[in-house]
């Protein structure tokens, strides 16, 4: 009998850079010491799957944040597997893939009455592995559309079910491409969406003619809204970049059944209990560096973020501001190395940006902006990063510096992801400031556009 095929090479010989890219992100809860816990492969220019984790709990917590599509579990005994799919099960609905055991007896019967939704055993072949994990995620996917049923903020609100969209309680009529692109802003409220993201979106070809397209349909909504480009309420351009909606936007679901409340009671308790203790660490912390990494040590080994960065800005108001490297977790040593001597507040890095608007900077794909931060796109690239969420750090009243999360999926964070890396930032700032109360050496926010 020809031996069974290896979980790592049913994955890189079935799934193709799109397959991963469909059902990603994904998670493994994988049993400590098992064959899967070491699973770690390349699929494209991504790494598959997208976080390992050796626990139910914390893998439950990853899933919840990281809003993950598939769920993968395996181990090398039944009682440990079937433990671990009854905790995440009750953490909520995201599927779940039980993958390379020894399919017999009643063993599938157990997994799936503990909460699987698949069970693939160690005889297929990738061909079949591939295409069984694609038909979970794709049925899924149908009932996940209708999750989010009405887009608010403030005033404004949007039914995805009915297409329709109201303004201080008046209908507002907008057209197929109006309705869109309010909805992908107000479904990425506080973050910049890039031209060329909401040109695929809505067009999916990206000529000049799209690019033309798009800013009369900017043009058109924002008359629709009474919104001045000027003096925005709810639309901003960041120029060269793209558009961010202002107002924070609630997500509301089309009932709020058992299933929907016990998702979300989940993962405000894994949010409570991670912002717990990393408080608790932050307060035994005696100094800027312990601050630093403690906060990206956390955030990695937690499975919220692949990378955590802290970059304290130095130099205050000089003609020549750089930025230095506190902490990281998650990068390689080469792209220490190659930063270690910090870096200048130039077009050329990100970080550049926040400092100068004093506001967070949020990226879907960093490699597409190669032409407006060639540096951060270039370096971040390399090491297999492509979506970042960045925040200002505030002591004294002054930037100090940033805090970055980065992921390896080009998935931008959700807003529930990033409103909960808002707070994380809010409570590091009010650490720094508690552990180095003169540390506030650099920009006074209303001198940062001169930065």
């Amino acid at each position: 009998m020809a031996p069974s095929p290896t979980l790592a090479s049913l994955v890189t010989g079935g799934l193709t850079a799109r397959d991963a890219e469909l059902l990603g992100p994904v998670v493994l809860c994988a049993e400590p010491g098992s064959p899967a816990a070491a699973l770690r492969v390349k699929i494209g220019r991504a790494a598959w799957p997208t976080v390992a984790v050796g626990a139910p709990v914390p893998a439950a917590h990853a899933a919840t944040e990281r809003d993950a599509r598939l769920i993968l579990v395996s181990g090398s005994s039944i009682d440990w597997i079937a433990a671990a799919v009854n905790v995440l099960r009750t953490a909520g609905q995201t599927p779940i893939a039980v993958v390379d055991v020894d399919v017999r007896d009643d063993v599938e019967l157990v997994l799936l009455d503990a909460g699987a939704n698949i069970v693939v055993g160690r005889t297929v072949s990738p061909r079949e592995f591939s295409a069984r994990l694609l038909a979970l995620v794709r049925a899924r996917s149908g009932e996940e559309s209708l999750r989010v049923r009405w887009l608010q903020a403030e005033g404004l609100a949007l039914d995805v079910a009915t297409r329709s969209c109201t303004l201080d309680g008046d209908d507002l009529a907008l057209s197929r491409h109006e309705f869109e692109l309010l909805t992908a802003l107000m479904s990425n409220s506080g973050r910049v969406v890039s031209h060329e993201e909401l040109v695929q979106q809505l067009w999916e070809w990206g000529d000049d003619d799209a690019q033309n397209a798009l800013r009369l349909a900017i043009t058109r909504l924002r008359k629709k809204l009474g919104d001045p480009s000027g003096d925005p309420r709810w639309i901003a351009s960041v120029r060269g970049v793209g558009y961010r909606f202002l107002p924070a936007t609630a997500e509301i679901g089309d009932n709020r059944n058992e299933d929907r409340m016990r998702a979300a009671l989940a993962r405000l308790t894994s949010q409570t209990d991670a912002l717990g203790a990393l408080a608790d660490a932050l307060a035994a912390a005696g100094s800027v560096d312990a601050v630093a990494d403690t906060t990206v040590t956390w955030a990695v080994s937690r499975g919220f973020a692949d990378a955590s960065t802290v970059f304290r800005l130095d130099g205050g108001t000089s003609d020549d501001p750089r930025a230095t490297l506190i902490a990281s977790a998650g990068m390689s040593a080469r792209w220490r190395q190659t930063i270690a001597t910090g870096h200048p507040v130039n077009n050329a890095f990100i970080g550049s940006h926040v400092y100068r608007s004093g506001q967070t900077v949020q990226l879907s794909d960093m490699s597409n902006l190669s032409g407006r931060f060639p540096v951060t796109a270039r370096m971040s690239t390399a090491e297999d990063l492509h979506a970042c969420v960045l925040f200002p750090l505030h002591t004294g009243g002054r930037i100090w510096g940033d805090l970055a999360f980065l992921s390896r999926s080009p998935k931008a964070f959700s807003p529930a992801v990033a409103g909960f890396f808002r707070t994380v930032a809010t409570i590091v700032s009010l650490a720094l400031g508690a552990v180095s109360p003169t540390a506030a050496v650099g920009l006074d926010p209303r001198e940062a556009s001169r930065a």
